[in-house]
């Protein structure tokens, strides 16, 4: 069930594609999002290599922010400001994205924990946090509470990619939809993510031979598109980012070996991922709101993502499921306010609930 990596993911199929897009209601000045269009503190985390962090604001509480695939800090610019106004709201690059040093191995979802949970050391970051993540970033912050409960304060997950989508809402889109639309919708899928996965790896393969040309067809197919809420800084640090050997290579191996392109971990997943496995953490879930009803196999599919989603809330007994209406897949970019809405409130109930204090790793 990959709709959101459809969504997200199906223009670098295609030339030139944009993604519709929306201003922010309270969008930052070009001089703060200009800040994230450079390298802010550098953390080693082990072996020589160094990890991108970005904090602003202060406060009691650390809010810590994960991109989806393909992406970096830039991607939270609309919302860790807004964040950063109540307490200490701070995003990072995974390894080999954004001002990341590359890390070596598959960059699997627990390859990336680890790293995560190193830099929060590292950095003496105060736990526990609340991790906000969005699509792939919202399966690792997923991954990462159940991994690491002690560090958590609070869950806000936007988007999140899905593990075990298909078995874990196969019986519900047969008896909905029937079996010819579940069997196909499936199917599809399967195929869609073998396409994509072969074409960032080609991407990547490219890139190894020379820096790609940010002109070409070829540059428009294998990068994100230009975000133009995020402004003309961020937009120039993509294109100059996005062109080189190191980026496709993390992009390519992220997905290639993410929930969607690698099932060995699913046994784990099915044992970790139970209903209240988090307790009592405050936890909100965000799905986008838009996809195209007349389409009735996009219709099961977003559907398909209801059920996992509000599956996904479920893993705390305080967890909300909502829908962001008139949203695409980037709800960050679309509507920055109903994420910065959702992790405030998160927040508040975590001063509410007697949480044990922050403390610096």
């Amino acid at each position: 069930m990959n709709q959101f990596v459809k969504v997200a993911l199906a223009g670098l199929l295609c030339t030139g594609a944009m993604f519709p897009q929306r201003a922010a209601a309270q969008a930052p000045s070009p001089e703060i999002l200009k800040q994230f269009a450079s390298s802010h503190q550098l953390v080693e985390i082990g072996g020589g290599r160094k990890i991108n962090l970005f904090c602003m604001g202060t406060g009691e509480r650390t809010v810590l922010f994960d991109a989806g695939g393909s992406d970096w800090s830039v991607i939270w610019a609309l919302v860790q400001p807004e964040v950063a106004k109540r307490t200490r709201a701070c995003s990072y690059d995974r390894a080999g994205l954004g001002y990341s040093d590359p890390a070596a191995g598959p960059r699997s979802p627990v390859a990336i924990v680890e790293d995560m949970r190193a830099l929060i050391k590292a950095a003496g970051l105060s736990t526990p946090l609340i991790l906000v993540g969005h699509s792939l970033g919202g399966f690792n912050m997923k991954l990462y509470a159940a991994l690491y409960p002690e560090d958590v304060a609070g869950i806000v997950l936007v988007d999140p990619a899905e593990d075990r989508g298909a078995e874990r809402v196969r019986s519900r889109l047969r008896a909905r939809f029937g079996d010819s639309i579940a069997a196909r919708l499936e199917l599809a899928d399967g195929d869609w993510m073998r396409r994509l996965i072969g074409h960032y790896e080609n991407c990547a393969t490219q890139a190894r031979t020379q820096t790609l040309d940010p002109a070409s067809i070829t540059y428009k197919r294998c990068s994100d598109p230009v975000r133009e809420p995020l402004g003309a800084a961020i937009a120039a640090e993509r294109a100059r980012i996005q062109v080189t050997k190191t980026y496709q290579e993390a992009q390519a191996s992220e997905l290639g070996n993410s929930v969607y392109g690698d099932d060995r971990g699913n046994a784990f997943y099915a044992l970790l991922f139970t209903p209240g496995r988090f307790g009592n953490t405050p936890m909100i879930v965000l799905t986008h709101g838009d996809y195209d009803k007349a389409d009735p196999l996009d219709a099961a599919s977003y559907q398909s993502y209801l059920w996992l989603h509000a599956q996904t809330a479920a893993l705390s007994r305080r967890g909300t499921h909502r829908i962001v209406p008139k949203t695409s897949h980037n709800i960050e970019i679309d509507d920055p306010g109903a994420v910065t809405q959702a992790v405030l409130e998160v927040l508040d109930q975590v001063e509410r609930s007697g949480v044990s204090r922050p403390r610096k790793r």
